[in-house]
């Protein structure tokens, strides 16, 4: 099933974003205020890295500590529904289901102060970087990734805007018994 080891594999891939840790971290003073400007440290470069990794990259759907004052967007990856694959019985001209086929959801909710997001479309901009960041075209780790889907979310914190990316992977496992 491997989900374990995808939901690493996607941390460590968002972690060493350069791009989309800028877009989450660094948030605009006013509209000529880039994120992406060079004079800007790395995020891997700040002194309290730990701190704002763990603030703004976070496994599962926290956002308690999410305030009006927040000074960072976020984005929120967590497990959705597994569901058995559906297959074709052309003998009995009807869907079943497969038990050793399903296909898993990877949920990516990302969360931006709203002022930021009137400002450089910081939520747009980050679920661009998003995408960049998993469908790379060097990344061979992630080649059964499939956009699933997008939807905005509701019941946000107070004073910010967020919107859910949905990928999913097909898994397979042997029947027991068999090698």
């Amino acid at each position: 099933m491997k989900i374990v080891n995808n939901l690493s594999k996607f941390y460590q891939r968002l972690k060493n974003d350069e791009k989309l840790l800028r877009l989450l971290y660094y948030l605009p003073k006013d509209s000529l205020d880039d994120p992406l400007d060079e004079s800007k440290l790395e995020i891997s470069q700040l002194p309290n890295k730990d701190l704002i990794l763990n603030n703004i990259l976070v496994i599962g759907d926290k956002t308690s500590d999410l305030i009006i004052d927040s000074a960072f967007c976020r984005i929120c990856l967590y497990t959705g529904p597994r569901t058995p694959q559906k297959h074709y019985l052309k003998t009995t001209n009807h869907f079943t289901e497969n038990p050793y086929s399903s296909t898993q959801q990877y949920i990516f909710d990302i969360y931006t102060p709203n002022t930021i997001n009137n400002v450089d479309f910081r939520l747009d901009w980050l679920g661009e970087s998003l995408n960049e960041a998993l469908f790379h075209e060097d990344l061979i780790e992630f080649k059964e990734l499939k956009f699933h889907s997008g939807m905005p979310l509701l019941n946000m914190p107070d004073g910010f805007v967020g919107y859910r990316w949905i990928f999913t992977i097909p898994s397979s496992q042997k029947t027991r018994g068999l090698k």
